[in-house]
Order: structure tokens, then C-alpha cells, then sequence
């Protein structure tokens, strides 16, 4: 490896030649290992002003300098590099006074391929060709068989010409994104400029696929190829809809504002009168935030104007997700995540699978701030949750919650008592306040609403808006400590102190006339008091058994986690100071108890005293085992039989009677590192039993386990088991999160993602519930989905996404799924034959630079 670097100059040069005691006529061959460095200087002449720069150059072969003629001769893997220019071929030669560069390849003598072909980079745009002249001082060039990258495309052309701003003009070309030699497609144009980091501009044009001239023939084309971001025309996608005739979809603007913001907007147009846009914006700065903003609006014409059954529905969509980055200002957050729409809007416009089969819809603003050095928290949330299936809204507009973290005063409390030392360090007080303002409404009523308030006219949604908003304010303060005590139990005191203010209250009266219960809404401010102490002792306990070495097993460990709690709260619905009052219910002379703040937000004063004692317990079981897989552990393999196990119930010394509470028993697992289970069932501990008639149930003092020789009357259960499989689950650890993670998002996005990669995957869930409150009742619901997909051959496959409703014997919207790599193009296809019957056809070239060159055939439900 060696180096020239050369100036021109006829004196430097014969000095250099004396110097060196070299023949001014000779031609001189410099052997690779003859010199380390050599080097010449020679300066260049552009635009009347001078400049030195160095180029440098090797060759793996050898290099001959004629010095007579100035030229040099660089032969096998040569290279030059000349500012942002590089330069590669097996064969170069340079004339110093014209300052010309010529290139090309040889032929090998055994294979007789053509090998070397020189390769120009420019600064990360490479250029190939067979043969290549260029000139240092013009910067101009021409080659012969070219192939060059511009973005994400490919140019071939016989002839290539380079000015001096570089711009390229191709002879002959062809336009392509695929990357082959001979490319499965391509745009055949006689001439082609290109104007770098802009433009693509062509004559006449036309495509052709797999050596097949179509009929696709353009008298111009313009394909953009921006470093950054450029506006233009959105192009439509064209249909057919039974209701709403033919129709233009998507057709819009896409106009980037700057750097960090874009804006699109698109409309649809159909040809029986309906209509709709969508806006759409992207915002990111890094560092900084991220995220997106879509409004949309359809107006649908549904049937003839002329018919009784003619109606139109006006549907809305708002999604925006926003979200900041944490280190762009530390101790402070905002977030959005909204998704608004009106239950008519899924129901006409949307394609998507989420999308048809959810049910609810949920929202949430929020803003947090940490003050005087983060021990208060000031959090603003604003949450919308919709029933799309009955269009009920339930908007928390806003919730404002303070919270100051826990303050321990005696901290640095020392004493030779080790309890009371631990008791007074551990001594903390805290505080948290919420403020909740609701709306219950429909979505009807609050668009109506916002219309009536665009048009300044407010009428009657705007007041059944007003009259449906509830709000409240709520006080809490902790108390709590703990120690150790016997060495291995830690108990924890606790005392709690609630107070409640509304602005509106319930007030309810016995109408003797109509011999009816009436119910006010009575306004104004309110408050009520409570608290309640507790303490709670826990511990852990372990047990382990270890077995001989040569055994497969080698040993068995249990983690138990006792814990008991007791809770006191004084009767509150004694006396009126708390809210409570007593009213005629029904005749002869029936009175019951109610609370003035039951339709409170945030709660109310208890009613009933409790002394109650709550116990539970945790358990935990692992085994270990020998494993000649498992080297990082001397081939011990630890395998979860049980993650955990819950077994819960209290007892409440107070009340009048039924003092057993529902015993509850859950837990989850995980079989073979592969298969999730969560579980759980719930008790009534005390016996149940049917009338005469058999047509009613009550509920008996007596312990079921003491009549009935079970542990209780079955309440409700639930079960829920899924898995995820594939080959990369088999192979991957599990202590391998990342590809855990990776994995996951593949099998969560699969009607998303399409990895031909993976052979085949499958994803399965089965869901259970079952209750039976009383011994007539018995509800058993079930339920199993999954979806997946299989690779059949290198470029094909199939996907399913489906379920089956067991306890209504009917499977659930069901779409499958063909997916095809053409290598530069993708084709899909999806179908869903049940239910909402539609399917959608897509060909396409993969590169977004010919991103329109698509063929696309969708029928949504709608549409027939």
C-alpha cells in the first residue's frame, strides 16, 4: 500500500526526478513492496482561484508512472480518492495535465467475466459502470453502462453524461427499485435527467414488467427523490359502494410545514351525494416530543332522497397521541392518548379489524408536575370512556389530584429500643386530594351540544349537558408506621382520616298521595367525615427440600407469605351529623336508611360498624433440576410451578350477622416457560337453599361447610390461558427479554407485520367465567381466540385471525389473510367471509419513491 500525492509543475516534477536520480524518459514500474510512501504535489486551477488538495491513490497490483507523459497506470483493486470522490476499478489511469481520470474492468482469464467494474462514490452516492472518464478540475464525466442509486432506485443506462453541478443525464434508461441486474420491472424512457436530492425527470415513458412492454405509456414523468420532505397530490383509490355509488377515496395534499410538522388532508367523494375529508398532522422533535393528530368527517346519504327509508348520519373521529420526552423538561409530563368517535362512525367508514370488533372506546389528557423538590405531585387528568354500542359517555373532565409523598419526621431518630427506634424512623404522614368533575351523557347529545355552541343558539342538549354534570371533592391522610417484631414479623399501624365535600346532595320523601318514593337533587355544599385504623402483621416463610446429586431432582422450594389484618370503623349511619337519613319506602309503614351523598364521586361514610380481622395467604413453588441445556447455572435449570397462589377471607366481629366474608382464591403460572394461566375462584361461605316452591333462594346462617360438606356455595370463576408460539419461542431463553419483547410485538401486530423470517406462528387465548350468585342462576361463558400464520414457500403466506364463542356455539369475525413477496413487489389479499362479509386486493411496488404504482381492489360491508 502506497501513497502519490502530486502537483503539477514541470520544475517540482524534474526536481522530484533528480532527486530520486530517475531517467526523465524512463517509464518506471513501482513494485508494491519496493516503496512504503511516495509522493508528488501538483495544484489545480478552478475558477481563477488556486487550490491544493491531495488525492490519494493505491493499487493492489502495481502502478507504472510514465513521467514523460505525465500519466500514471494503477492496476488490480485500484483506487483514488479525491475530496468526496472515490474512485474503485481494477484499472485506472490518470494524465496529471489534463487532469482526466479513466476507468474500467478486465476480463478474467478463467472465468472470462467481466470483473472490476469501477464504482464512483460521491459523497454516498455510488455510481457503476463498465467504462468511466472524469475530469478533476470540470468535474465533468461520461460513462458507458451505467448503474446508479438515486434514494431508493436504481438507474441503468447505456450512456451517462455528468456537468459540473451534478446533475446526471442518462441515455437510454431504464428507472427501477429492484435491485437485480436484469430487474423484474422497470420505467423505459429515452432520456433521463437527474437532478440530485430532487428530481427525476423523464420523456417519454413507459413501464415494463418482466421484459413485457404495457400499455402504460406516460409523455413525461416526474419522480420526486427530496432529501427532506416535499408537498404534492395524494392519489385516490377508486370503488364501488351498492348505498353510495362509485366513489374517489384518500384523494388529498400532503404539505410539510417544516422539520418537525406535516400536514395531509384527504377526501372521499361519492357519487350518490356523500362525502367526507380527513386531516391528518405528524409532529416529532427530538428530544423533545412525538406524535400524530387525525380529525375526521363523513356525511352519509344512505338510499334514494326520495325513499321513506333515505337517512343521513353524520360521523366524527378524533384521534391524536402525543408524548413527551422525559428528559426534555425532568419533573414535569404530558401525555395524550384520545380516541373520540361517534358509534355511527365505526359502523359506516372503517375497514380496520381493531376497529369493527371493539366495543369501547377510551381517552385520556393528562399533566403531571413535581413541586418543592418533588415531595408534592399536582397531576390534571381528563378521561373520556365510550360504549360504541350504546353510544354512553362518561367524561371526568377534569380530575385534579395533589398528592405529598410521605414525610417521616423522626428519621434520624436513634435509641437504644430497638423498636421504638424502628417504630418512630418509619413514623410517615402523607396527604392526597382529588377533585372529579362528570359528565354522563350520549354522543349525540354532546355534538349537538358543540354545534349549538359553534352557532351560539344554545338549546335543550346544551342543558341536558349541564344537568348531567356531578362533581365532588375528597381529603384523605394516612397515618402509618412499622417494626419488627419477634425477630421475623412486621407490623404495620395504620390510621386514616377521610373527608368528603359535594356541592349537590340527594334528598328523598314519601309521597302519601301517590303512595310513592320521590327523589330531589338538592343543591348547595355539603360535607361529610370519616376514618378508620388498621394493623397488619406479616411475614415470610420458606421451606426447602434438596435431594441426592445424582438425582434428576434436585430440589423443591416453597415460599409461604402469612398475612392478617385488623380493621376498625365505627358505625357512620347513626345519627345525621354524616349524611345519613331514614325514609318511608313503601306501605305499611316500611323505613330504610339511605345516604344523602349516594351518588357521590368519590365516596361516602360508611354505614355499619366493621372490627373485622382479614387474613390471606401467598404462596410460591419452584423446583430445580439437572439440564444439560442450562450451562450458565453448572447445568441447574429452575422451573416456576406456581408463581403465585392467593387464598384470602375476614371475619367482621360487628356485624348482625353473616360476620364470614367471601373467600377468594387466584393465582397464575406459566407451563413450559410458554403457556400463561391466570385463575381465580370466589366462595359464599354459608349455605344456600331453595324455597318451597323452588322458585327462590335464601341465603342461611349456617356454614355450608358444617350442612353441605363443602367449603362454600360457588360464586364465580374465571380462567384465562394463552401462549404464543413459534419457532423462536422454542429456541430463545427466557431470561432473553429483548427478543421476548421483539417477539411479542411481532405476535401483537401480526395483521400489521408480515415477517417472512418466521416459518409459522400461532397465538392462542381461551377465557372463562362463570358465576352463579344464587342456585337457580348459572351463567358459563367461553370463549377462544387465535390467530396466526404459515410460511407455505419462500414467498407465500397465509395468515387466520379468528375466534369461536363457545357458550353461543358461533365463531367471531374471522379474516384470512394471503400474503406474497414478488421480491420488488408485495402482494395481499384479505378476506373475511363471516359476519361483515368484505375483502381488500393489493399489488404494489415495495419503494415509497413508486409508492403510487399500485393496484388496489376493496369492498368493504358497506359496500355491498
Amino acid at each position: 500500500m502506497y501513497r502519490l500525492v502530486l502537483i503539477t509543475g514541470v520544475i517540482l516534477m524534474s526536481q522530484l526526478v533528480l532527486s530520486q536520480n530517475i531517467d526523465s524518459t524512463s517509464i518506471t514500474k513501482i513494485e508494491p513492496d519496493s516503496i512504503s510512501i511516495d509522493s508528488v504535489s501538483f495544484s489545480i486551477s478552478n475558477h481563477q482561484s488556486e487550490i491544493e488538495d491531495q488525492v490519494e491513490y493505491d493499487a493492489e497490483d502495481s502502478t507504472i508512472l510514465d513521467l514523460n507523459a505525465q500519466k500514471a497506470y494503477l492496476y488490480g483493486k485500484a483506487q483514488i480518492i479525491f475530496q468526496d470522490i472515490k474512485l474503485e476499478a481494477d484499472y485506472i489511469a490518470i494524465d496529471f495535465r489534463t487532469k482526466d481520470v479513466f476507468a474500467t474492468g478486465i476480463i478474467d482469464d478463467s472465468t472470462q467475466n467481466y470483473i472490476g467494474r469501477p464504482a464512483f462514490d460521491d459523497d454516498g452516492k455510488i455510481y457503476e459502470a463498465d467504462t468511466m472518464k472524469y475530469n478533476f478540475e470540470s468535474k465533468k464525466g461520461i460513462s458507458y453502462g451505467v448503474l446508479t442509486t438515486e434514494k431508493d432506485g436504481y438507474i441503468h443506462g447505456k450512456r451517462v453524461l455528468r456537468d459540473s453541478q451534478e446533475n446526471i443525464y442518462v441515455k437510454d434508461a431504464q428507472f427501477t427499485t429492484c435491485n437485480l441486474p436484469n430487474p423484474h420491472f422497470y420505467i423505459k424512457a429515452d432520456k433521463i435527467k437527474v437532478i440530485p436530492g430532487k428530481q427525476i425527470i423523464t420523456g417519454p415513458a413507459n413501464l415494463v414488467i418482466e421484459g413485457i412492454n404495457t400499455p402504460l405509456v406516460v409523455p413525461f414523468g416526474f419522480f420526486p427523490i427530496p432529501e427532506k420532505r416535499k408537498h404534492g397530490i395524494l392519489f385516490p383509490t377508486f370503488g364501488q359502494s351498492q348505498e353510495r355509488g362509485y366513489n374517489l377515496r384518500g384523494l388529498g395534499y400532503y404539505l410539510p410545514i417544516n422539520d418537525f410538522f406535516d400536514v395531509q388532508i384527504a377526501g372521499d367523494i361519492y357519487f350518490r351525494g356523500s362525502w367526507g375529508f380527513t386531516l391528518r398532522s405528524n409532529y416529532y422533535k427530538r428530544y423533545k416530543y412525538r406524535g400524530n393528530l387525525q380529525f375526521s368527517f363523513n356525511r352519509n346519504e344512505f338510499g334514494e332522497p326520495e325513499s321513506p327509508s333515505f337517512r343521513i348520519s353524520n360521523d366524527y373521529s378524533l384521534r391524536w397521541n402525543y408524548t413527551k420526552d422525559a428528559k426534555s423538561r425532568p419533573g414535569s409530563n404530558f401525555s395524550a392518548n384520545v380516541n373520540f368517535v361517534t358509534s355511527s362512525f365505526l359502523k359506516n367508514n372503517t375497514t380496520n379489524y381493531n376497529d369493527i370488533i371493539s366495543t369501547n372506546s377510551n381517552s385520556s389528557v393528562s399533566y403531571s408536575r413535581g413541586l418543592f423538590n418533588r415531595k408534592i405531585n399536582l397531576s390534571i387528568a381528563s378521561n373520556i370512556n365510550q360504549n360504541l354500542s350504546t353510544g354512553d359517555l362518561t367524561m371526568t373532565l377534569p380530575q385534579m389530584t395533589v398528592n405529598m409523598s410521605r414525610q417521616m419526621p423522626f428519621k434520624s431518630f436513634n435509641s437504644k429500643n430497638k423498636t421504638l427506634r424502628s417504630f418512630l424512623r418509619n413514623f410517615g404522614v402523607s396527604y392526597q386530594g382529588t377533585f372529579r368533575n362528570e359528565i354522563r351523557t350520549i354522543d349525540t347529545t354532546l355534538i349537538g351540544s358543540i354545534r349549538e355552541q359553534l352557532e351560539g343558539s344554545p338549546s335543550i342538549n346544551t342543558t341536558n349537558l349541564r344537568d348531567n354534570i356531578k362533581n365532588g371533592v375528597s381529603h384523605r391522610i394516612p397515618i402509618s408506621t412499622s417494626f419488627k417484631a419477634l425477630k421475623w414479623v412486621t407490623v404495620s399501624p395504620n390510621i386514616s382520616f377521610e373527608e368528603y365535600w359535594y356541592l349537590e346532595t340527594t334528598e328523598k320523601r314519601w309521597n302519601e298521595e301517590k303512595d310513592s318514593l320521590i327523589t330531589n337533587t338538592i343543591k348547595g355544599f355539603d360535607r361529610a367525615v370519616s376514618y378508620r385504623t388498621s394493623i397488619s402483621l406479616s411475614t415470610i416463610l420458606y421451606g426447602m427440600r434438596i435431594f441426592k446429586k445424582e438425582s434428576k431432582l434436585q430440589a423443591i422450594r416453597h415460599v409461604i407469605r402469612p398475612n392478617m389484618s385488623a380493621v376498625y370503623s365505627p358505625d357512620f349511619s347513626t345519627g345525621e351529623n354524616n349524611g345519613y337519613r331514614t325514609v318511608q319506602t313503601d306501605t305499611p309503614q316500611v323505613f330504610n336508611t339511605y345516604s344523602i351523598y349516594e351518588n357521590g364521586l368519590l365516596g361516602r361514610p360508611s354505614s355499619g360498624p366493621q372490627a373485622s380481622i382479614n387474613f390471606g395467604v401467598g404462596n410460591n413453588l419452584e423446583i430445580k433440576i439437572k439440564s444439560s441445556k442450562d450451562t450458565t447455572n453448572g447445568g441447574i435449570k429452575k422451573i416456576k410451578i406456581i408463581e403465585n397462589l392467593n387464598i384470602r377471607s375476614g371475619y367482621n366481629f360487628l356485624a348482625d350477622s353473616f360476620n364470614l366474608s367471601t373467600i377468594s382464591i387466584n393465582g397464575n403460572t406459566t407451563i413450559l416457560n410458554k403457556i400463561r394461566m391466570t385463575f381465580g375462584t370466589s366462595f359464599d361461605p354459608y349455605q344456600w337453599e331453595l324455597d318451597e316452591d323452588g322458585t327462590k333462594s335464601y341465603r342461611r346462617k349456617n356454614y355450608a361447610l358444617n350442612t353441605m360438606n363443602t367449603l362454600g356455595h360457588f360464586t364465580q370463576s374465571n380462567l384465562s390461558i394463552s401462549t404464543n408460539l413459534n419457532p423462536e419461542a422454542f429456541k430463545r431463553k427466557s431470561s432473553d427479554n429483548a427478543n421476548e419483547q421483539e417477539l411479542e410485538f411481532i405476535n401483537n401486530n401480526l395483521q400489521n407485520y408480515v415477517d417472512f423470517n418466521i416459518p409459522w406462528s400461532l397465538n392462542i387465548n381461551y377465557n372463562m367465567r362463570a358465576s352463579r350468585p344464587v342456585l337457580l342462576e348459572k351463567s358459563v361463558n367461553q370463549s377462544i381466540t387465535f390467530n396466526g400464520d404459515i410460511k407455505l414457500t419462500e414467498n407465500w403466506k397465509i395468515g387466520l385471525n379468528s375466534g369461536y364463542d363457545i357458550s353461543k356455539e358461533e365463531l367471531s369475525l374471522t379474516s384470512i389473510n394471503f400474503y406474497r413477496d414478488l421480491h420488488c413487489w408485495q402482494m395481499n389479499f384479505e378476506w373475511y367471509p363471516i359476519g361483515r362479509q368484505m375483502f381488500s386486493f393489493g399489488i404494489n411496488v415495495k419503494s415509497s419513491t413508486l409508492q403510487d404504482l399500485k393496484l388496489n381492489r376493496r369492498r368493504s360491508w358497506f359496500d355491498f
